[in-house]
């Protein structure tokens, strides 16, 4: 009979506790530092999905270690291999949906900002990334902008693949320009920065946010999945930041 004892038992667990600890801290500043910095977190709804890979690697994985741990138990290095093999593959896996669903790119349109993942894009007959766009697990999201092409019946095919497939522009990287050559273009469509005290009910937060930013003349609504919010622009059309703030009702 495999022999019990509890002090070798926790021993190994908290071993187990402290592996998961040092994966979710990897997590965490991938998530939280590199792919949704805040308030992007927020406005794609990250939280949740980062909670589901802290339950499953910091709960189950040692869990099932301290269920199953018995000193003397024969297979008992398969039995751990085979949690560790089941937990690093979820982790694995709940990074790999975290890095799909980042924001890679924050697309100026026509007159706002969409933010789009990798599993946003729309991989077309005229599909290409270029490499200046192409994303990286290491890069933060990064600014371009999406323009309709200079060819008309390639322009013509990208408006009905809008209204009749659902493939928004700001999903095809082969339209994608440095947002620096659409700079006239968003100072003609930003709106002037009282325009937020419409939308915003809570007034010292508003103020304390465009006091953090004081080169800020205007701003554009950001399109997300989960909360539409602000990004900030100077005098010259750069983009300063996206916050926490309403762009409508």
């Amino acid at each position: 009979m495999p022999k019990l004892n509890m002090k070798q038992r926790l021993k190994m667990t908290s071993l187990h506790i402290l592996f998961s600890i040092m994966l979710l801290f990897i997590a965490l500043l991938f998530v939280y530092r590199v792919w949704y910095p805040f308030p992007l977190d927020i406005a794609v709804g990250v939280t949740s999905i980062y909670l589901i890979l802290l339950a499953v690697d910091l709960i189950v994985g040692p869990l099932l270690t301290f269920v199953i741990y018995k000193e003397d138990k024969k297979k008992l290095k398969f039995d751990l291999t085979v949690i560790f093999i089941l937990q690093f593959g979820a982790y694995i896996f709940g990074l790999y949906t975290l890095a799909q669903g980042r924001p890679v790119w924050q697309v100026f349109v026509v007159d706002d900002i969409e933010l789009i993942s990798p599993s946003d894009i729309k991989k077309t007959l005229d599909y290409e990334m270029k490499v200046e766009f192409s994303p990286s697990i290491f890069k933060q999201p990064q600014w371009v902008a999406a323009v309709y092409s200079d060819n008309p019946k390639k322009m013509q095919q990208q408006k009905e693949d809008e209204m009749f497939e659902g493939i928004n522009i700001s999903a095809r990287p082969e339209t994608y320009q440095n947002l620096g050559q659409k700079q006239q273009a968003i100072l003609d469509k930003i709106k002037p920065l009282n325009e937020l005290e419409e939308f915003n009910s809570d007034q010292l937060v508003l103020k304390n946010i465009l006091q953090a930013y004081p080169q800020a003349i205007g701003w554009l609504p950001v399109k997300a999945p989960e909360q539409d919010m602000v990004a900030l622009f100077d005098k010259s059309g750069q983009p300063i930041k996206v916050v926490n703030l309403r762009p409508w009702d």
